[in-house]
Parts: C-alpha cells; structure tokens; sequence
C-alpha cells in the first residue's frame, strides 16, 4: 500500500544514553547494523531505529528529534511534487536499506519519504514500547491541508474544532492533525510519535528516574496522552495500552514477565534491622551512602516523590548533599 506510515527513527547525539533510556522506558532490544544504524526492538518486534545525528544537523545545533516515514512508490517523484505543492526538500540519499526523501511541509514540519522494504513495522495500541500513532501538530490547518491531500491523495476531515482525521484512498484513518496553539506545541510544527505504554503514572516516573521529563497531559478525543522529552531532549508523546491494564501497579519496574529482584532494597532493608537489632549507629552512615551513590548516576533521588537532576536540579542537590553529609557525620563520629 503506497503513502502509509511505515516507520519511525530516533536522531540522537549519544547512542549510548539514548540506549540506556529507551530500555529502562520501554523495555527495548538493541540490533546495530553493519553501518552503525541499530533497530530497536520491543518483545522481538522491530519497533524504531536509532542513529547518531549527521555532523551537518549537529553543527546547525539542531536538536535531537524522532522522525516518521511514510512509505512511498517513487522518492524522486514525490520530491518533485512536494516542491511543486510549496514544501522543501532537505535531504536525499540512497542508503543500503533504501531511498529516502527528508521533507518540510509549506508550515515547516518535517517527514520522510521511504522507497524500500527493510524498514516497516505496525503500528500497535495494545503493547507496551510499540509505536502507537501518527499525529501533525500545527498551528493553522490552511497551511498544510491542500499539501498532504495533493501529495499523498489522502482525504482530512474534520473530528471536533481543533481535531481532524487524515484517511488513505481505502477510507482507513492512518493519522491525525492536532491544531495547537504555541503555549502547548511550542513554536515548532511538527509530526508527533505516540508510544503504546501500561500505565501513564508508572511511565512517568520511569521517564523521570532515566534522566527525561513529563511537561503535560494532551487531551483529544481518543483520550489523555502525556508530552514526554528524553534525556537529550527529543520530545515524543505517551498513550495508555487500549487493552485493560494490571490491578495494581506499583513503582516502574521492567514490565518482563516476571519481576526483577529488587536487590537495593532488599539489602537495605535488611541493614536497618540489623542496625537496630545489634545498635551500630555508624552503620547508618553506610546505608546513606549506599542509598545515594546509585543516585548519583541516575540523576534522580527520592525525598518523599522522585527528584531528577535535570528538572529540579536545587532540591535534587540539596537531598544528595544532605545524605552525604549525614553519612560523613555518622562514620567519622564513630571513628573518632
């Protein structure tokens, strides 16, 4: 089927701390390619792809962003036609999983055009880590609505005031068009990537303890979605499974099958009884280092909720310097 959404790819500055991100989110695999190019895979499924930014959109200081293909029969003549309806065209190239066209709509948001059949997965409202939905936030739909129904021969009709619905030649809804003011999309237009998770409160916290932020709820009509950015600041969008989720769910945790052993906690808690059990009150200084040196690497601790590092950096300092130094105190009053 021609110009339906057949992929998505994360360009990112730090591979590595991107990796570690996306698998303590959502639970992703990692397969690199003989060229660098890794394909992220959630329960075995291909689910994205992740690559280091080219130099050229580095030195422009552009920032890290998730990308959305559209699968197309002929990248050469779509380039041609999207000039020809006022878009821009960024880049072309022929990589060894395919030809691809980078293009900008006449309001500015960007999108690839994908010939080829290496990169494709479905989209899934049902599992945890999937790519989810497609969705172009834009300020004014006159801008681009011509644009896409030449191009791509889709229909857009409107849901609700500010909500419209992009059908393919089949009558099947393949995306949507959000009409966002500038104080919620920011000042960029742009395609948004919604990721399938579990539980919104859970994925929150997850995305806070790697080193990323939650901003706000997004409300349309198939319900409330949260506005995420990573730890190197790509923004992308969470929705909840379409299936019911757990009865309880607690802290975030891998959602495998079966749990992980929560071994920190075990052992801490096995420490506070013995420090009662025997009163050794210096041990108390080792169970604060204990406690706060994991979170130093992770740029979050906790003081009654999560404080990451990066959005609360004076009350995430404060907490880690105040166990340090209670630890410090502790072992050299026993000491000395």
């Amino acid at each position: 089927m021609n110009s339906h959404f057949t992929w998505i790819d994360l360009s990112t500055f730090d591979v590595g701390a991107a990796k570690k991100f996306y698998r303590n989110v959502f639970d992703w695999d990692f397969i690199p390619d003989s060229s660098g190019y890794i394909s992220c895979s959630s329960q075995e499924t291909p689910s994205a792809g992740l690559y280091v930014m080219p130099e050229f959109l580095q030195k422009i200081h552009m920032p890290s962003f998730w990308m959305t293909y559209i699968a197309v029969e002929d990248v050469k003549a779509i380039a041609t036609k999207a000039r020809e309806l006022g878009g821009k065209i960024e880049l072309e190239e022929q990589k060894d999983w395919g030809k691809i066209v980078l293009i900008r709509d006449p309001a500015g948001a960007g999108f690839t055009c994908y010939q080829g059949d290496a990169l494709k997965t479905e989209r899934d409202l049902s599992s945890h880590g999937r790519w989810g939905w497609s969705e172009l936030f834009v300020s004014d739909i006159s801008l681009v609505r011509s644009f896409y129904t030449s191009l791509f021969d889709w229909s857009i009709e409107n849901e609700t005031d500010d909500r419209y619905a992009i059908f393919n030649k089949e009558k099947e809804k393949i995306a949507s068009i959000q009409i966002a003011p500038n104080e919620i999309k920011g000042e960029k237009e742009f395609w948004a990537v919604y990721f399938t998770i579990r539980d919104q409160k859970a994925a929150k916290i997850s995305i806070e303890q790697a080193g990323g932020r939650v901003i706000d709820g997004h409300k349309n009509t198939d319900g409330k979605h949260l506005l995420a950015y990573d730890n190197q600041g790509a923004a992308f969008l969470i929705t909840e499974s379409k299936q019911q989720k757990p009865k309880a769910i607690g802290l975030p945790h891998s959602y495998k099958a079966q749990p992980k052993l929560k071994w920190r906690s075990l052992i801490g808690l096995i420490m506070i009884y013995l420090i009662i059990l025997f009163e050794q009150n210096w041990a108390w200084g080792a169970l604060f280092l204990f406690w706060v040196i994991p979170d130093l690497k992770s740029g979050t601790t906790y003081f009654i909720e999560p404080l990451s590092r990066r959005s609360n950096p004076f009350l995430y300092w404060t907490v880690v310097l105040t166990w340090l130094l209670l630890a410090i105190y502790l072992l050299m009053d026993a000491v000395f």
